[in-house]
C-alpha cells in the first residue's frame, strides 16, 4: 500500500479538529467583515461631518479657499478614510519589513542627487523681494553677535537664520549663488533626515527611502528650496528632525550615560530649531504624541521625563525671546471661529501636498482638458493610498496626522491661506513630512515589488520632478524682472543725479509677483542700496502693509520739491518712466505716511 493513500486508525477522529479549525476561520471571517462594516460606518460619518463643515464654511465665508474646491472635497474623503481606518481598524504593530536591495550609502546618494537635480536651475536665480533686506542687514552687522541680535523686518527673532546670512556675507561676499547652494544643501540634508527618521519610526528602509525621495522632489517645496529668504524653514526642519533622530537614539540606548548624552543633543537641536523659526514650538507636542502611540512600554514610560525636558527648553526659549525683543513678536494672530475650530490650515496643506496643482500655470498655459485629466490622476492616486491604509497600523496613522496638524498650529492661528499659485507654500514645508511618511508606510505595507508599489512610486516621483521643473519657470522669470528693475533704478538715479547728490525717487507700480514667485513685495530700496553701494533716497508707493512704503492716498496730497521725482514701472518695456517732477516746496500731510 502506498504511503500516500494509507491512513492511520485515528483518521476519523481527526475530522473534529478539522471542523473546529473551519469554525474558527468562519468566525475570523465574520469578525473581519464586521470590522470592515464598522470602518466604513466611521468613514461615512467622518466624511459627512467634514462635508457639512465645508458647506457651512462656504455659507459663512464664500471667498475662503477651503470652500468647495475640488482639492478640499477629495481631501475630505481621504481624511475620512484615514479617520475611519485609524479609529476601528488594525491596531497592532505592522512589521513593515520591506527592505532595499542595495547598501545604505547608495541610498543616501540617491536621495541627495534627486533632491538637487530638479533645482539646478535655481543657481541662475538672483535675489528676490525679502532677500535684499536680509542681505543688507547682514552686511551692516559688524560681527556674529550683532548679527544674531538682528530682528528681520522688526518682527522676527531668528538668530540662527541671521547667522547664516552673516556667514554668507563673510564667505562668499553675499553673492546670491552662495545662498542658493546653501539652500540646496539644507534641502538635501532634510530629505536625508526624512529618510532616516522615517526608517526608524516605520521600521522599513524602503518606507523611509520613498518618503525621503517624495519630500526631495515635491513641487510644494519649491519656495523654501528656491528662495533664500525661506532659509529659516529649512534650518528649523533640519534641527527638528535631528532632535527626533537623537531622541530615538536616546530611547534605544542601553546605558544611562548614553541616554543622557543623546537626550542632551536632542534638546540642543530643539533649541536651535526654535532659534531658527517659531514653528518649532509644536515639536514637544509631536514628541509626546509619538511616545504615547508607541506600542513599547519602555517608550511610553518616558512621556513625563522627556516631555518635561522639552517643556523646560521651550519655557527657557520663550523667556529669552521676551527678554531680547520685549515680547513674543512675529505675525499678528487673527483668531476666529473658523481658523481655530475648523482645521483649515492643515487641510489645505494636505490638499496641496496630495494635489500640487499650480492652477495659474495650468489654466493659463495648458488646454482645459488637461486640468481635468490632472484632477482625475490625482484622485486615482488618493484612492490608491486609501486602499493601502489597511496595511498601516492605527497608531502610526494617528502619528502621521498628528504631525501634520500639530506642526501646522503656528500657521493655523493666523489663518494661513495658500494661493492658486502655491504662494506661501514654505509654511507647509515641515508639516507635510507626516504625509510623506504616510505614503512611505503605505508603500512598505503593499510591498517593494514592481506590481505592488514600485510602479506607482516611480510614476509619482517622475510626475513630481516634472512639475517641480515646470513650476520653477515663474521664479526664473521673476528673477530676470527683479534684476531689470534694480538696473533700471540705478540707471535712473545716475541719470537724474545732480551736484547736490542723488534725487529723491518715489516709485509706484513695482512688479510684486509672477505666478506666485515674489519680485518686489518688499525691499526695493534695500535692493538699490546694495546695487549702488550706498544709501539712496527711494520711497515705494504701495498699499501693501509690509512694503514699508507710502500709501497712494497719502502720496496724492504730496507736492514734490525740486530734485524729487515720481516714477512708474512699465511692465511692457521693463523700465521706469518719469510721471511727475517737483518744482515747488513740498507740502507733506500731517501724520505718519508709513503703513
Amino acid at each position: 500500500m502506498s504511503c500516500r493513500t494509507w491512513r492511520p486508525e485515528g483518521a476519523q477522529i481527526d475530522a473534529a479538529p478539522t471542523a473546529s479549525r473551519s469554525n474558527t476561520q468562519v468566525i475570523g471571517e465574520e469578525q473581519r467583515i464586521q470590522a470592515r462594516i464598522d470602518r466604513r460606518t466611521v468613514t461615512l460619518a467622518a466624511a459627512l461631518i467634514l462635508g457639512v463643515m465645508v458647506y457651512v464654511l462656504r455659507i459663512v465665508d464664500p471667498r475662503s479657499p477651503t470652500a468647495w474646491s475640488y482639492q478640499t472635497l477629495t481631501l475630505c474623503l481621504l481624511v475620512a478614510a484615514v479617520a475611519g481606518r485609524a479609529l476601528v481598524g488594525f491596531a497592532g504593530r505592522h512589521p513593515a519589513r520591506a527592505d532595499l536591495p542595495w547598501p545604505t550609502p547608495l541610498t543616501y546618494l540617491s536621495v541627495v542627487c534627486l533632491a538637487c537635480v530638479p533645482f539646478l536651475s535655481v543657481l541662475r536665480i538672483g535675489f528676490l523681494s525679502d532677500d535684499f533686506g536680509l542681505a543688507l542687514l547682514a552686511k551692516q552687522a559688524e560681527g556674529p553677535l550683532e548679527a544674531a541680535q538682528l530682528r528681520g523686518f522688526l518682527a522676527f527673532y531668528r538668530p540662527v537664520a541671521m547667522l547664516l546670512w552673516w556667514g554668507g556675507d563673510q564667505l562668499w561676499q553675499g553673492a546670491p549663488i552662495g545662498y542658493h547652494i546653501a539652500s540646496l544643501l539644507l534641502h538635501s540634508v532634510n530629505s536625508l533626515l526624512v529618510y532616516a527618521v522615517g526608517h526608524r519610526l516605520i521600521g522599513s528602509r524602503y518606507a523611509g527611502f520613498v518618503a525621503g525621495l517624495l519630500f526631495a522632489v515635491h513641487p510644494l517645496h519649491i519656495e523654501p528650496a528656491t528662495w533664500p529668504a525661506a532659509s529659516p524653514d529649512l534650518l528649523c526642519t533640519a534641527f527638528c528632525l535631528l532632535s527626533m533622530l537623537f531622541l530615538d537614539s536616546c530611547l534605544a540606548a542601553a546605558s544611562r550615560r548614553r541616554r543622557v548624552a543623546f537626550l542632551s543633543v536632542a534638546l540642543f537641536a530643539f533649541l536651535l530649531a526654535l532659534l531658527s523659526k517659531e514653528i518649532a514650538l509644536a515639536l514637544p507636542g509631536v514628541v509626546i504624541l509619538w511616545l504615547a502611540l508607541e506600542p513599547r512600554k519602555d517608550y511610553r514610560r518616558q512621556i513625563l521625563p522627556v516631555g518635561g525636558a522639552y517643556a523646560l527648553v521651550l519655557c527657557a526659549y520663550v523667556a529669552w525671546r521676551c527678554l531680547m525683543i520685549g515680547g513674543l513678536g512675529g505675525y499678528e494672530t487673527t483668531l476666529s471661529f473658523w481658523n481655530t475650530v475648523f482645521p483649515s490650515a492643515p487641510l489645505l496643506m494636505a490638499a496641496d501636498f496630495l494635489f500640487p496643482v499650480h492652477r495659474t500655470l495650468f489654466i493659463e498655459s495648458l488646454p482645459g482638458w488637461l486640468w481635468w485629466l490632472a484632477l482625475i490622476l490625482f484622485a486615482a492616486f488618493a484612492l490608491w493610498c486609501m486602499r493601502g491604509l489597511n496595511r498601516v497600523p492605527a497608531g502610526r496613522l494617528w502619528l502621521w496626522l498628528g504631525f501634520l496638524f500639530l506642526m501646522a498650529v503656528p500657521t493655523w492661528i493666523f489663518r494661513w491661506e495658500p494661493s492658486p499659485a502655491l504662494e506661501w507654500s514654505r509654511f507647509a514645508y515641515m508639516p507635510t513630512i507626516g504625509l510623506a511618511w504616510m505614503f512611505g508606510d503605505v508603500c512598505a505595507g503593499r510591498g517593494i515589488s514592481w506590481r505592488r508599489s514600485g510602479a506607482v512610486v516611480l510614476v509619482v516621483l517622475l510626475a513630481a520632478t516634472a512639475l517641480t521643473i515646470w513650476y520653477l519657470l515663474p521664479w526664473q522669470r521673476a528673477s530676470r524682472i527683479a534684476q531689470r528693475a534694480v538696473s533700471a533704478g540705478v540707471a535712473k538715479l545716475a541719470e537724474l543725479r545732480t551736484d547736490q547728490g542723488f534725487p529723491v525717487l518715489f516709485v509706484r507700480e513695482l512688479p510684486e509677483a509672477v505666478h506666485g514667485a515674489p519680485i518686489f513685495a518688499n525691499c526695493y530700496p534695500q535692493a538699490l542700496n546694495l546695487a549702488a553701494g550706498q544709501p539712496v533716497p527711494v520711497r515705494v508707493i504701495s498699499a501693501r502693509r509690509g512694503s514699508g512704503g507710502i500709501h497712494p492716498d497719502v502720496m496724492a496730497v504730496y507736492e514734490l520739491a525740486p530734485n524729487e521725482y515720481l516714477l512708474a514701472w512699465d511692465a511692457q518695456s521693463l523700465a521706469f518712466s518719469v510721471i511727475r517732477r517737483g518744482e515747488g516746496p513740498r507740502r507733506t500731510p500731517t501724520g505718519d505716511d508709513h503703513l
